[in-house]
């Protein structure tokens, strides 16, 4: 440390500092000596870090939202803006009497009338669809009715419970209405006819 000490007075003062900074040289008064400034002051534990959330999926769902956005709008603007200009609006004329027009030919703008040529479905199909939904459902009114009308009728005349086929043994039928007389006769007294 001492051949260092006596090489002090010869180093010039960037290197001075640059040897103080290292810790290789101590300065004149080691307890008294402020700390050498560089320019940048470092506080490691004072300042803490502010820790905040990712913005990451907000970026990603707004960029994405973006490309898909012009991905569709651009082309389906560009196809409007031509259809409209090329094609342009129907315009109303007179329909020869043997000539009966087409569904989609009744639409002013050449976009609705492609949509309702090839994606929509005929109104006389849609019609047909209703009257044969509101068939379906008149039948099974009428199969309430005749079931409604059949269980009264089993309930009037005491028939037997199934209205449908069922194979059943009719003698154990028999014998419990036998068994059934026969106790009322026996606690009663007199005969049932």
């Amino acid at each position: 440390m001492v051949a260092m000490s006596l090489l002090r007075p010869a180093l010039g003062p960037g290197a001075r500092a640059f040897l103080l900074r290292a810790g290789v040289i101590a300065g004149r008064n080691q307890l008294a000596s402020p700390p050498v400034s560089t320019g940048v002051i470092r506080k490691m534990g004072s300042n803490r870090m502010q820790v905040l959330p990712s913005r990451f999926e907000w970026e990603r769902w707004k960029n994405d939202i973006h490309f898909y956005l012009f991905l569709g709008f651009a082309p389906m603007g560009l196809l409007i803006m031509y259809c409209n200009l090329v094609t342009g609006q129907a315009e109303l004329t007179d329909v020869p009497e043997d000539y009966e027009p087409m569904p989609w030919e009744y639409y002013k703008g050449p976009i609705e009338r492609w949509f309702a040529r090839y994606i929509y479905e005929y109104p006389e199909k849609r019609y047909e669809r209703t009257l044969h939904v509101l068939w379906e459902e008149g039948e099974r009114v009428k199969v309430r009715k005749l079931e409604k009308k059949v269980r009264a009728l089993m309930h009037d005349r005491q028939d037997y419970k199934g209205w449908y086929y069922t194979p059943v043994d009719k003698s154990r039928i028999d014998a419990a209405h036998k068994a059934q007389k026969s106790w009322q006769e026996d606690r009663t007294g007199t005969r049932i006819p």
